[in-house]
C-alpha cells in the first residue's frame, strides 16, 4: 500500500465534528487519523510517522487544558509537526499560551474546512484513507474484541492436543490491531483490568467447544491480582455462562508486569486453585528472575518464550536455558511448554529432552475455533 504524502493527526473528543473533519480533510496523498483521548493520540504519535496535527483543547480542570498536552508531548521530543490548535475559546490568553507552547496556530470552533486545508497545504497521489482509533469504551462495549487460538499439543504425537491458547483480536484497521499496543493503551488509561476481564470473557465464550478438547489458556496481566474479586467473579460468571468448567481454563501469567505483594498473591492464588483455576507462566525466559513468583504461584505450566524456543536446538545459550527451565520446573512439579517449535528438529529436541508439550507454527498457526475443532475433534 502506497505512503500517503501527509498523515493529519486529528484529537477531538466530540465524534461526529471529528467525524466531519476527517471526511472534508481526507483527501488524494492525504491520510487522517482520528483520535478522542490523549492517550491514543500519543500512541499514534509513537508509532506513526505523523505530518500534521489537529488538535481540539478543552478545558481539563482548573490547572490547565487538555489540548496542550498534545503540544507539548511534540515538543519534549523536539519534533517541528505543525499543530493547530481548535477551541471554542480562542481568547489572546490561549492564543499566547499555545504560542509560548509552541502551537502554530490557534483556531477559533466553529473552525472553517478552509483555514484547516490552508494549514494542511496541498497534497497529491492516491486518494487517503481515514482510520478511527477506537477508544477503550469502544471495544468494550462494541463487540469489537475476538480470538484467534493456537494448540498446545503432546511433542510425541502432535495430532493430540491437551490445551488451546487464546489469542486477542481486535476487529479495527487502526493501531490497536496489535494486542501489545491496545493492552498498553488499556495500561496508560489505568484500565487493564478492565481489558483483562472483557478479553477473558470473550476467549471463554468464542472457546467454549474448544474445552470438550482440552484445556483453554488465557493469558493475564498481573494487574489482575490487584483487583481480584472483580477479576474471579467475571472469569466465574463468563465460564457459568458458557457452561465451561473452571477446572478446564489455565491462566497464563504475561512477564508485562512484576506480581504485586507475592505474600498477598500467595493467598489469592491458592482461593483461585481451590475454585478450580489453573495457572501458568508464560514466555519464561531468564526464569530465575521469577523464583519467588513461581514459588507463590504454585504454577502447573511454565512456557518457555518462543524467542528461547525457537531453534533452541541448534543455539548452545538457547539450550542451555530451556534445559535450566526444564530443571527448574521439575522441581516445582510443574509441566513445561515449549513455544516457538516452527521445524522438525526443534520439535525432537523438545521430545529428546523429555519435554512433553509443546506449541508452535509447526504444528499450528494461531486460527479460529471451528477449524481446530474440525482438526483434533477426532482424535
Amino acid at each position: 500500500m502506497p505512503v500517503a504524502a501527509q498523515t493529519a493527526l486529528i484529537v477531538e473528543d466530540d465524534y461526529s465534528l471529528s467525524v466531519v473533519l476527517a471526511d472534508a480533510l481526507v483527501g488524494p496523498g492525504r491520510d487522517i487519523i482520528v483520535c478522542r483521548d490523549i492517550e491514543s493520540a500519543r500512541m499514534v504519535l509513537d508509532n506513526h510517522i505523523v505530518t500534521h496535527i489537529i488538535t481540539d483543547l478543552r478545558l481539563s480542570g482548573p490547572f490547565g487544558y487538555e489540548g496542550f498536552h498534545i503540544v507539548d508531548a511534540v515538543r519534549r521530543n523536539l519534533s517541528a509537526i505543525p499543530i493547530v490548535v481548535i477551541s471554542a475559546y480562542s481568547t489572546e490568553e490561549i492564543r499566547r499560551e499555545a504560542e509560548k507552547r509552541g502551537a502554530t496556530a490557534v483556531l477559533q470552533k466553529p473552525v472553517r474546512i478552509e483555514d484547516l486545508e490552508h494549514f494542511l497545504g496541498p497534497s497529491t497521489g492516491p486518494l487517503g484513507r481515514i482510520t478511527i482509533v477506537p477508544t477503550l469504551d469502544d471495544v468494550l462495549d462494541r463487540d469489537m474484541l475476538a480470538s484467534a487460538f493456537q494448540p498446545i499439543v503432546w511433542n510425541d504425537n502432535p495430532s493430540y492436543v491437551v490445551g488451546f491458547e487464546a489469542l486477542t483480536r481486535l476487529r479495527t484497521e487502526s493501531l490497536f490491531a496489535d494486542p501489545e499496543l491496545l493492552f498498553q493503551y488499556a495500561q496508560r488509561q489505568e484500565r487493564v483490568v478492565d481489558l483483562e476481564m472483557a478479553t477473558a470473557a470473550t476467549a471463554i465464550a468464542t472457546g467454549r467447544e474448544l474445552t470438550r478438547l482440552g484445556l483453554l489458556t488465557i493469558n493475564i496481566h498481573a494487574a489482575v491480582f490487584s483487583q481480584p474479586d472483580r477479576f474471579t467473579d467475571a472469569m466465574m460468571s463468563a465460564a457459568a455462562e458458557a457452561e465451561v468448567p473452571l477446572q478446564r481454563i489455565v491462566l497464563e501469567i504475561t512477564e508485562q508486569a512484576p506480581l504485586p505483594d507475592l505474600q498477598r498473591v500467595e493467598a489469592l492464588a491458592a482461593v483461585m486453585r481451590e475454585a478450580g483455576l489453573r495457572f501458568a507462566f508464560d514466555d519464561l525466559g531468564l526464569a530465575y528472575s521469577q523464583l519467588p513468583a513461581i514459588a507463590a504461584v504454585r504454577p502447573s505450566y511454565l512456557k518457555i518464550s518462543q524467542h528461547f524456543g525457537t531453534g533452541c536446538e541448534s543455539d548452545d545459550v538457547k539450550r542451555k536455558i530451556v534445559e535450566n527451565i526444564d530443571a527448574l520446573a521439575r522441581s516445582f512439579s510443574s509441566e513445561i511448554v515449549l513455544e516457538g517449535i516452527e521445524t522438525a528438529e526443534t520439535a525432537a529436541f523438545a521430545r529428546d529432552l523429555g519435554i512433553r508439550f509443546g506449541q508452535g507454527f509447526y504444528y499450528s498457526r494461531p486460527t479460529n475455533a471451528d477449524i481446530l475443532i474440525s482438526k483434533y475433534s477426532n482424535t
